[in-house]
């Protein structure tokens, strides 16, 4: 299949080339194979081709946590997918027997790997995940956003709704308006029902968070001392 790699760290988007060998993954019995339909860069691809000590990678490597696609092929035991439907998924990839995957805690799992990072990812024709990771994208939704959507999304819905058990009426202050993980965690907050206020490094982020919904946005360019307006707006 063809596919997207680097095969060394490097600072320089050079390192990326497309080659078309790369082995179609093979699926286990719990698994489903995905035919990619778009894949998205998101900040942690540049760091893994950036590379850090102990990250041991299978190179060439293919980056990509983030993806949309439609399933090509189910394993043996998988119930409830079957091919043709359109998919993302949820790219930390969990052990499923270490204590804390006993618990339902996935995300603390103590052998995680995260799709792109530590395990070739999914800018390539064809990605493979366990069913129990997939998301299933609504017919008529735009698989463009949904490629874009998994990691920050998942990261920011984890923050918001699950550790912090965000409710309607509440107030919700998002440090930062134009980063991925915030301007989805603007819009799970709101679509909460919950108070957004935000804080902007520049005007044009400003006007970004007001145009996703923010109740109270403040442009720290204009005035440092954010804080304060935070403090007089409450």
């Amino acid at each position: 299949m063809r596919a997207v790699v680097f095969r060394e760290h490097s600072p320089s988007l050079d390192a990326y080339e497309v080659i078309e060998d790369m082995p179609v993954p093979e699926i286990a019995p719990d698994e489903v194979l995905i035919r990619v339909q778009y894949a998205a860069i998101n900040r942690l691809d540049n760091w893994v081709r950036l590379g850090w000590r102990g990250l041991n990678l299978d190179f060439p490597h293919i980056p990509c946590a983030d993806f949309s696609g439609t399933i090509a092929e189910v394993g043996d035991v998988v119930e409830g997918w079957s091919a043709g439907q359109r998919v993302t998924a949820n790219p930390l990839l969990s052990c499923g027997r270490c204590r804390n995957c006993l618990r339902g805690l996935q995300n603390r799992c103590i052998h995680w790997h995260i799709l792109g990072e530590t395990v070739r990812g999914a800018c390539a024709e064809y990605v493979k995940m366990p069913a129990e990771n997939l998301i299933a994208v609504p017919n008529g939704y735009d698989m463009q956003k949904a490629a874009a959507a998994s990691l920050v999304y998942v990261t920011a819905w984890h923050n918001l709704m699950r550790a912090g058990e965000l409710r309607a009426g509440e107030r919700v202050l998002i440090v930062g308006a134009g980063g991925g993980v915030n301007s989805a965690a603007l819009q799970i907050a709101k679509l909460a029902g919950a108070e957004v206020l935000v804080i902007a490094s520049t005007a044009q982020k400003a006007e970004m968070a007001r145009a996703q919904g923010a109740d109270w946005v403040h442009d720290r360019s204009a005035d440092e001392n954010w804080s304060r307006a935070v403090y007089q707006a409450t």
